[in-house]
């Protein structure tokens, strides 16, 4: 989450769907609070291990009953559905491929009872039509619909392979998604058809993934990656900086379904703010237009972040009294990782 703050985000959800022990998720909203970070905590969930039929193992999996009781305590305990939430919670199966159909419904169901959003990986590779067919007998986006997903309350992480009917369903339903171009390009899977999405009118966002893929956490670094990507797939007229503001702002704020308060700066929207730092050698000659220069002559730090009113980020440096004790402790842990791990 500090880094994060330090890229430029004052917004973030996280797709925890691996629980080794209970209550991970408290923990997470736990160090939302202390720090004061907007903060969408997603309720994961592996329930279709190797042995039936899936892909994690089954040391990841849990029980259907496990999940869904759950997912209801922490709607109860943290999710805030007011106006200027800090802490909002969403319910978040893995993939089609380790989950099963019942619980896909039923989360479904669970979150139009709760009236909360639903997120999931979706059309990441091609291994995922093959599995679908297998499984289900249709493709992800048909296997998505007939389980009750396919809403305005949903967004998806990828959503690389939908073929044009598909995506015109998902945008008729106005599911969201995700991007994330770092990842895509690291793993080398191919990347979201962002243009075409967007004259759609899907509502499509930034995400900068995981470590296990991406090893940064820098909205700025994604947003510009966004951009190069764009063009790179599309040619020059496909992407423009503002193009891929506007997907990190408020298409972001669109997944989220909080768009009437996040991701644009006007009366009335939550008090989130970021100011950046750009030195005057990078920004030599950048003078017809500032979001062209803050993307392309990078690269850039965000010098403040605001959420709430509150300065999380004061001249490129976290104002978190707790941050030099993590860091310590997540060292050490890293390093005993690392050793058992050789």
């Amino acid at each position: 989450m500090a880094e994060l703050l330090m890229g430029g985000c004052t917004t973030s959800s996280d797709h925890l769907y691996v629980h080794p022990r209970p209550r991970l998720v408290d923990a997470e909203i736990r160090a939302a609070r202390d720090i004061g970070f907007r903060f969408h905590a997603t309720r994961g969930s592996m329930t279709r291990s190797v042995e039936d039929g899936g892909l994690p193992p089954r040391s990841v999996t849990q029980t259907e009953d496990e999940v869904l009781a759950d997912s209801e305590r922490l709607i109860g305990a943290y999710h805030d559905p007011g106006p200027g939430a800090l802490v909002r919670v969403a319910l978040a199966p893995c993939s089609p491929f380790s989950v099963t159909r019942s619980l896909m419904t039923a989360t479904a169901e669970l979150a139009e009872r709760h009236d909360v959003r639903l997120h999931t990986h979706l059309a990441e590779d091609h291994d995922e039509d093959t599995y679908c067919l297998e499984t289900y007998g249709c493709r992800p986006v048909e296997y998505f619909e007939e389980t009750g997903w396919m809403s305005d309350r949903s967004w998806v992480a990828h959503c690389i392979y939908p073929n044009d009917a598909e995506l015109r369903r998902l945008a008729a339903a106005g599911v969201g998604v995700a991007h994330c171009p770092s990842s895509n390009m690291l793993i080398g899977g191919g990347t979201a058809r962002v243009r075409e999405m967007r004259e759609l009118g899907l509502p499509v966002g930034i995400g900068c993934d995981g470590s296990a893929s991406t090893d940064h956490a820098s909205l700025w670094m994604e947003t510009r990656a966004a951009l190069l990507l764009g063009r790179y797939r599309g040619g020059p007229g496909a992407m423009t900086a503002r193009d891929a503001l506007d997907i990190a702002t408020r298409g972001s704020a669109r997944c989220l379904g909080r768009d009437d308060e996040l991701g644009h700066l006007r009366p009335g929207a939550c008090a989130d703010l970021v100011v950046w730092d750009l030195h005057e050698v990078a920004l030599a000659g950048a003078l017809s237009d500032p979001v062209e220069a803050w993307l392309r002559c990078g690269p850039a730090r965000a010098w403040t972040t605001v959420v709430g009113g509150r300065i999380l980020v004061d001249r490129g440096e976290p104002r978190l009294p707790g941050l030099v004790e993590a860091l310590r402790v997540h060292g050490a842990v890293a390093r005993a990782m690392q050793g058992r791990s050789t």
